[in-house]
């Protein structure tokens, strides 16, 4: 019962490790994924990538216990909260590599990273209904922005499973591998983004986040704000740098 970590080569791999319950969160487990995600912006972090293990991404949150208990709630909910927004706000860019099922919690765990590989045998499910519950985890915020209205409430009131082809179809998922080359197309995405800058990848994390709230006329200010800081940085002076310099002869 556990969450694992791993930093290689600026990739920082988080796993989810309860695999007798399908990787289901209890609060400890909600904790330590937060703690980690408070320390992973920076530094030698450069990616962060999130799975599961034993052929489960995550079955959602542990809620036994809550039952006669609604005094609760608010604050166990505050605590995968945490982790959802931290994913958000981090300034490098998160990776869900999903395999078998993501549910609920689990499944708006995933939403919430900036990339999802999943592999052929995934699914994803928006269950509170099942079980007579309402949206949480951040799910009434990501849906309509990753499927629009009508879908999400499909997704959300219905709570059907959603295989991997279908999530990808419906801007869920970024692609869809076979489990065996699961591993192998997240390690590239992750060596893909630790070449990149981290200033420029932490200003256009923002940019575009930020983009909901704004008018075009705000967006326009804050791209060149941003272009400012980051054109002074190393790597795009090396960038343009090559790019101005002549051909060989």
């Amino acid at each position: 019962m556990s969450v694992r970590h791993e930093l290689a080569d600026g990739v920082l791999t988080i796993t989810l490790d309860r695999p007798d319950k399908l990787n289901a969160m209890t609060d400890p487990m909600w904790s330590t994924l937060r703690d980690l995600l408070d320390t992973a912006s920076g530094g030698e972090v450069r990616v962060v990538v999130v799975t599961g293990a034993g052929g489960a991404f995550c079955a959602g949150s542990d809620v036994g216990g809550l039952l006669g208990h609604p005094e609760l709630l608010p604050e166990r909910m505050r605590m995968s909260n945490a982790c959802i927004l931290a994913l958000r706000e981090l300034g490098v860019p998160t990776i869900a590599s999903v395999d078998g099922v993501a549910a609920g919690a689990g499944a708006n765990l995933a939403l919430a990273c900036d990339f999802v590989i999943a592999s052929d045998r995934s699914r994803f499910l928006q269950l509170f209904i099942r079980r007579g519950l309402s949206l949480d985890s951040g799910a009434s915020w990501l849906l309509p922005r990753l499927v629009g209205h009508r879908r999400a409430l499909e997704l959300a009131l219905l709570g059907d499973e959603v295989g991997a082809d279908e999530a990808q179809a419906w801007g869920l998922v970024n692609r869809v591998v076979a489990r065996a080359e699961l591993a192998g197309a997240t390690t590239a995405l992750a060596t893909r983004l630790t070449s990149a800058s981290p200033m420029a990848l932490a200003g256009t994390k923002r940019l575009l986040e930020n983009a909901w709230q704004q008018t075009l006329a705000e967006a326009l200010e804050a791209e060149i704000a941003n272009q400012v800081a980051v054109i002074a940085s190393p790597e795009a002076d090396a960038a343009i740098g090559a790019f101005n310099r002549p051909n060989d002869k």
